[in-house]
């Protein structure tokens, strides 16, 4: 038990805090710490594309889904830089243990400009994984809706089995009510 509330801790601790990034100061927090945390995965790549620097921190619920008592899930975050400046921020969460079932969602912010107020859902694999993306100009209230990630998918013990269960409200996240915001639908 103590375990799983470390787990749940940790996951929306990373959640809240990946949800605040708006700066390369606020990155520069973050790095340190998570890179110190207990039960996470940090590391740095500086080997990416276009010169970006990736610092990544996952969090898995290993012993739970070893020993059955949930099912695998992952929660990671990617933060890119390039030449001091944020680039964009992505948190995702997968839950399953097989690749055709398996349910997700991806969140990535944009920190370039042009990209102003926009807001994408895309539903290709619906209803099991969403890939939401957005820019960092997006108001608050949109902020904390998008970030909103279920930290209980890695203790459940039947894991969260769809988009909207890892992040209820998924597919209100962007449609005609919401001014700003598109909502991509595929055939």
């Amino acid at each position: 038990m103590l375990y799983a509330a470390h787990l749940r801790s940790s996951a929306r601790e990373l959640i809240n805090s990946t949800s605040k990034v708006q700066s390369s100061a606020d990155v520069e927090r973050e790095i340190g710490i998570w890179k110190s945390q207990s039960g996470v995965k940090f590391w740095k790549d500086e080997s990416a594309q276009n010169g970006d620097q990736l610092y990544e921190v996952r969090i898995e619920n290993g012993l739970l889904s070893s020993l059955r008592i949930a099912v695998p899930t992952m929660l990671g975050r990617t933060i890119a830089m390039h030449d001091g400046n944020v680039r964009y921020v992505i948190l995702v969460m997968f839950v399953g243990r097989h690749p055709s079932t398996t349910s997700g969602v991806w969140l990535q912010e944009w920190f370039a400009s042009g990209s102003e107020n926009n807001f994408h859902v895309n539903d290709s694999r619906k209803p099991w994984q969403a890939t939401i993306d957005f820019s960092s100009t997006i108001s608050a209230t949109q902020r904390q809706r998008a970030f909103s990630i279920n930290a209980n998918c890695l203790v459940r013990l039947t894991g969260c089995k769809n988009a909207e269960e890892i992040l209820p409200g998924v597919w209100q996240l962007a449609t005609p009510a919401n001014a700003g915001m598109y909502y991509q639908k595929y055939q």
